[in-house]
């Protein structure tokens, strides 16, 4: 990482194994796309809540991991109703998911991609935290660090909180489509095998 650059300009956040996914809000209905642009809304019942929660003209990005008990779970728990044509009640109960928002991409209809991620990333927290819906949405926690050190420390604890490792985010960045690097970066453990 240090060829990063300095620490100051970054930020740091726990990867998480899950499907990415952006959750739009109009009108008072919700949209959950993949990041391969497949429409995911049916499979996952139990953010449709988000609907009424969130103002319209909302769109977060993030992770949707396996949740139970104020845990994430192995994806390979998710994996268990995501090939699923239809979702039953044992498959929700045993794989339920949440959504772990990093990123505001739209706020009351306003696009915000082109703004740095530290004033997107303030906006998604006071959202979140004007926001009832903790059982079921989530802020991704970034990571404290003044050294790279720090974090390689933190990515080796990974596991611990069923990460894959961390990703690190110029803090200065705008937000862009599709798999551009040099802004973000993911710094992964090894696999499980």
């Amino acid at each position: 990482p240090e060829a990063l650059g300095h620490p100051s300009e970054w930020v740091a956040e726990y990867k998480w194994d899950g499907i990415r996914g952006q959750l739009i809000v109009r009108e008072s209905q919700l949209f959950i796309w993949s990041r391969g642009e497949e429409l995911l809304t049916e499979k996952f019942p139990e953010l449709h809540p988000l609907a009424q929660q969130l103002p319209d003209g909302t769109v977060l990005d993030g992770e949707i991991p396996p949740f139970k008990e104020g845990k994430t779970l192995p994806f390979q728990v998710l994996q268990t109703r995501i090939g699923r044509k239809t979702l039953t009640k044992n498959a929700l109960q045993n794989a339920p998911v949440i959504l772990r928002a990093y990123d505001l991409l739209e706020c009351e209809g306003q696009d915000l991609r082109q703004q740095p991620l530290h004033q997107r990333r303030a906006l998604l927290e006071r959202l979140l935290a004007s926001n009832p819906a903790g059982d079921i949405l989530q802020l991704s926690a970034q990571v404290p660090f003044s050294q790279w050190d720090d974090l390689r420390q933190e990515r080796a604890r990974a596991r611990e909180y069923a990460s894959e490792g961390l990703m690190l985010k110029r803090k200065d960045s705008d937000y862009r489509s599709g798999r551009r690097k040099g802004d973000w970066w993911k710094w992964k453990v090894d696999a499980m095998t």
